[in-house]
């Protein structure tokens, strides 16, 4: 994968039946400023609903403008009360994120995952790279 070269936080509802959807929001921490970013994409096979709270290496981020676009991974998921699982994903710009996520309700799912984040540089904020999340996002 290369070296880190920023962090994302987010946090996303994760809502399926049959078909599934996710949306959610997250902070991009790049150099030494944050960026806020929307996510929103779905998946298949899966029937439930969860709250996942993640923390995400990012790899290959040459520009900020690269994080934007659509990942793809694959994904199992299976909580009931409280969960964790791990998934890496990738874009068309060979920018790589590997998300170690904290899940919460009641969600059983199997999917192809697509998921399309979108920074915003107009909130950009000066800012340094946390260690971990904390939630909630801001």
């Amino acid at each position: 994968m290369g070296q880190q070269t920023a962090k994302l936080c987010f946090s996303l509802h994760d809502a399926a039946l049959a078909g599934g959807y996710s949306w959610g929001k997250g902070r991009l921490y790049y150099g030494t400023h944050s960026y806020p970013v929307k996510v929103k994409g779905g998946g298949a096979v899966g029937f439930g609903y969860s709250k996942l709270k993640g923390d995400g290496k990012v790899y290959n981020l040459a520009r900020l403008s690269d994080i934007n676009g659509t990942y793809w991974s694959v994904r199992a998921e299976a909580t009931m009360g409280r969960g964790r699982n791990v998934v890496v994903m990738d874009n068309n710009k060979a920018v790589d994120i590997k998300a170690s996520m904290h899940t919460n309700g009641a969600h059983l799912a199997a999917a192809v995952m697509r998921l399309t984040l979108h920074v915003d540089p107009g909130g950009e904020r000066p800012d340094t790279m946390p260690t971990t999340c904390s939630f909630p996002i801001r």
